[in-house]
């Protein structure tokens, strides 16, 4: 008869370093295709674009505004439009969102003077509804073969 004896050393620093330095590359440049992606999926063209296609990107503002960063964790990131790069010209916050997911906006008719409307007059109002032209959707979409290859590689 005779014995084994096995002896193992467990680095688990070493191992969670390879983890967070392997998932921090695939996230990385996970975050980067999205973002380009979806830059490219707007194109330069006069006119609206059809509902449930990217928007036209009329001067590049929107694209231009797509950024991708890390989260303050350091465990994830964050991709899509930042409502400081597209402010410019009295852009609403909610622009981004309205044209991915579609909106519908109470519209009114400009007051000819300032304050309340004089009495016996009524403000017109309208609904404008806005269709989806989902951007950021499509660039995941587009993506996600490729996030499952980067990863199995990822260590």
């Amino acid at each position: 008869m005779f014995g084994v004896t096995i002896k193992m050393t467990a680095t688990p620093k070493r191992l969670e370093k390879a983890v967070d330095k392997g998932a921090y590359k695939s996230l990385k440049h996970g975050a980067l295709s999205i973002r380009k992606a979806a830059q490219e999926s707007m194109v330069f063209a006069k006119g609206p674009s059809k509902p449930g296609t990217p928007p036209h990107a009329h001067t590049g503002r929107l694209r231009w505004s797509i950024l991708a960063a890390e989260d303050e964790d350091k465990k994830g990131w964050t991709v899509g439009p930042s409502y400081s790069r597209v402010k410019v010209g009295g852009r609403p916050p909610w622009l981004a969102e309205m044209l991915e997911h579609g909106k519908t906006v109470i519209a009114h008719e400009k007051q000819s003077r300032r304050g309340r409307p004089r009495k016996g007059t009524s403000i017109k109002r309208w609904a404008v509804i806005y269709p989806a032209r989902p951007f950021m959707q499509r660039a995941l979409q587009r993506n996600l073969a490729r996030f499952h290859r980067d990863w199995q590689g990822a260590i």
